[in-house]
């Protein structure tokens, strides 16, 4: 069955907005509080925590009765607004979001179920997916709603079939939107937007996911360096690679491995060097004292695999090197390649 309805002209900025101007309270459900980003543990790593929140943002979950969803990148609340937490187009303010821009909707399908919103607008990212959206997961069945179906925006990559099959999950029950994906649910539960990776997050990915007694570490991977070949790279890597030769290092391609053989060498390596990438989201397996030493661009620099260091007991190192900008210019510095001091690095790694 469809109908059509207008698009959105206004917007709420996040879920408790909305239940606080319509008297929605009831709909809103506290997983957890807002977690305070810990101290640092090294005078030199506020270069790395200047500037961003002190808080992750708290764990909700609210049932939007007669919520819709549109493609992959807007939830409409009941009253039609737009819910801009779970909507975001990053680097874009809530009243340019593209939904304002459209003078109709594609007509909206109905569901008499409950429909459980599990989108994220990095998905395909292997960080995004593990340490933002499986959380959410987490939010969401903490809340103990029963759930009809899911809408997430999945594209069948190995990691994410790999998890959602973990978390119980069934394929058969997984909305997947299109472009012309506008749908309506009698109960659509939508779990807040994850800023940071927190204790609670972590714990979930890492209890899901590890099973100490059926990891068989491996020598091999004691020390490893997670290579990147596309963006964000190390140009004078052959430099740098002569360095970690000497000590033994192992190079490795994590995008190439299952989930499983990820963990599993992660549960093994003693000393890990990369530059930033997703593939540090891996560092919720590692064991207490495990030593990273991550690699940045001095135009971008983030916080969020120091913080899992910290909430999992690491040994926090990073290097920030030389930006090297591309041929082709972006509007992001987070892509930007970099060169990295062999001395600095082989202080980190002595």
């Amino acid at each position: 069955m469809t109908e059509e309805i207008l698009p959105p002209k206004d917007f709420y900025f996040s879920i408790p907005d909305w239940a606080n101007n319509t008297g929605n309270q009831e709909c809103l459900f506290g997983i957890y509080p807002e977690l305070k980003i810990p101290d640092v543990s090294k005078e030199e790593e506020y270069k790395i925590i200047s500037g961003k929140s002190e808080y992750s943002n708290k764990g909700l979950v609210a049932i939007l009765p007669g919520g819709r969803v549109l493609s992959d990148n807007a939830v409409i609340s009941p009253d039609n607004k737009l819910i801009y937490e779970l909507s975001v187009e990053w680097r874009t303010p809530p009243e340019k979001h593209s939904i304002f821009k459209k003078n109709e909707l594609p007509p909206v399908t109905m569901s008499e179920e409950t429909v459980a919103l599990l989108n994220h607008p990095a998905a395909s990212n292997y960080y995004h997916w593990m340490l933002e959206a499986m959380a959410r997961i987490h939010l969401m069945q903490q809340s103990n709603i029963k759930i009809d179906r899911y809408i997430i925006n999945h594209r069948s990559l190995p990691f994410q079939l790999e998890t959602l099959q973990a978390c119980g999950i069934p394929e058969d029950r997984i909305i997947v939107p299109h472009n012309d994906f506008h749908f309506k649910a009698k109960q659509l539960v939508v779990p807040s937007y994850i800023n940071y990776p927190n204790a609670w997050s972590c714990k979930y990915i890492r209890n899901l996911l590890l099973n100490p007694e059926g990891i068989k570490k491996d020598i091999e991977f004691e020390r490893i360096y997670i290579m990147r070949t596309n963006r964000r790279r190390v140009r004078n890597e052959k430099e740098i690679l002569q360095v970690l030769n000497d000590y033994g290092f192992k190079i490795i391609f994590p995008e190439t491995m299952s989930v499983q053989k990820q963990i599993e060498i992660f549960q093994s390596a003693k000393i890990i060097v990369s530059a930033h990438g997703a593939a540090l989201a891996n560092l919720v397996f590692c064991e207490p004292g495990t030593r990273v030493v991550e690699l940045f661009a001095s135009s971008y620099i983030e916080m969020h695999y120091w913080l899992i260091s910290r909430l999992m007991n690491l040994d926090y190192r990073f290097i920030i090197g030389k930006r090297r900008r591309k041929r082709r210019k972006t509007w992001w510095s987070g892509f930007d390649d970099m060169v990295i001091d062999k001395w600095a690095l082989i202080n980190e790694l002595q």
